[in-house]
């Protein structure tokens, strides 16, 4: 991802936007998997899993299953979270449980908005009301915690995003910036960057969509660049190799890059 990402920065330097193909429904997010698979949670939290080509694969239709988040990084192992029942539910490639679902109220942690999957098959939470970063097995075993948050930033966090991308785990609180941990759970630093959409890292840029625009920020030399997206009202996004996946209200859109 880290070399697909610095390739993409020079491609957009003089590059044509090219349609690829298109979904129409009233979708809240989009993520890609890495096999390039699309997974929509529609209106109705409901969880949809595509292929490449956009032709519906699986849906998660669970009772009671509403999804707000859904982290696909492993596709053998997606995770799902509902906010309304504070639980974490595992599916496989199919969208089926696989494992039985975990409330997050059984170990004291009452709010959470900010879930992620580790690669080492645990998952990170969240805790605002004790204001750490936890990580889990999936026996809800508590493998590491951050401690409390405010003592070291001197501030109290909301994330809405957390992300394990390189060995660095990522929460973004969308009014005060991102928090990056190691691998650990131990606080490194915060990057003073607001961002409340979807967000990809790498060694030192973090890209994100603000204003319909596609924004590269450089950690390390504190500049922007600013690349102006072809469909307005983009209120999320997913890249997956060459390809953005461009969310609003009404549709999907699928774009590549030409010179």
């Amino acid at each position: 991802m880290r070399f697909l990402i610095c390739l993409l920065t020079g491609a957009l330097l003089g590059a044509n936007w090219v349609s690829k193909n298109t979904l129409a429904g009233e979708f809240t997010s989009v993520e890609v998997d890495e096999h390039g698979d699309v997974y929509l949670v529609n209106s109705k939290k409901q969880l949809i899993r595509y292929n490449a080509q956009l032709d519906t694969l699986y849906i998660f239709n669970e009772k009671s299953a509403e999804v707000d988040l859904v982290a696909p990084q492993n596709s053998l192992k997606i995770l799902t979270f509902n906010k309304s029942l504070n639980t974490i539910q595992f599916l496989d490639k199919t969208l089926s449980p696989s494992a039985d679902e975990l409330n997050l109220d059984e170990v004291d942690i009452p709010l959470v908005e900010a879930v992620g999957i580790s690669k080492d098959n645990n998952f990170w939470v969240f805790d605002q009301y004790n204001q750490s970063l936890k990580k889990f097995d999936a026996k809800m075993n508590l493998i590491s915690t951050s401690g409390n948050l405010i003592n070291i930033t001197g501030l109290n966090w909301s994330p809405t995003q957390l992300k394990e991308i390189d060995n660095k785990v990522f929460v973004c609180d969308s009014s005060k910036g991102i928090m990056e941990f190691d691998f650990f759970g131990s606080y490194s630093r915060t990057i003073n960057l607001k961002v409340s959409t979807n967000f990809y890292y790498n060694h030192s840029s973090i890209w994100f969509v603000r204003n319909d625009s596609l924004i590269v920020h450089d950690i390390l030399l504190q500049e922007q660049s600013k690349f102006s997206l072809p469909v307005k009202n983009v209120h999320d996004f997913a890249l997956y190799k060459s390809q953005f996946y461009l969310l609003t209200q009404e549709k999907l859109y699928i774009y590549g890059l030409s010179k």
